[in-house]
């Protein structure tokens, strides 16, 4: 017997339907969008381009080692000083884009 409740928890099916219709509601309010790929929705169908869906979304992220979220806060400052680094380095950015 594990002292950690399940998980995922489980749903009703009117839990769900909530749960899935409010992500799916505040994923179009905020533009977490993709315009589906043309061989899903013929060009008749759209032809203004202008349907989309909600990116991939999950109910419930997936669980992962505490170590590693550990690890990754460790690593965070180290990495913002080098991308800030990289993008305040115009002159080798503009090196490196264009090769």
């Amino acid at each position: 017997m594990s002292i950690y409740p399940p998980y995922p928890p489980p749903l009703s099916p009117d839990q769900t339907a909530y749960l899935t219709n409010l992500i799916k509601e505040w994923s179009i309010s905020h533009g977490l969008t993709v315009r589906p790929a043309s061989s899903v929705i013929a060009a008749e169908h759209d032809q203004g381009q202008i349907l989309a869906t909600t990116a991939p979304i999950t109910l419930f992220p997936s669980l992962f080692p505490l170590q590693c979220y550990h690890e990754a806060l460790m690593l965070q400052t180290a990495y913002n000083e080098l991308y800030m680094n990289v993008a305040k380095d115009e002159e080798w950015l503009g090196s490196v884009i264009e090769g």
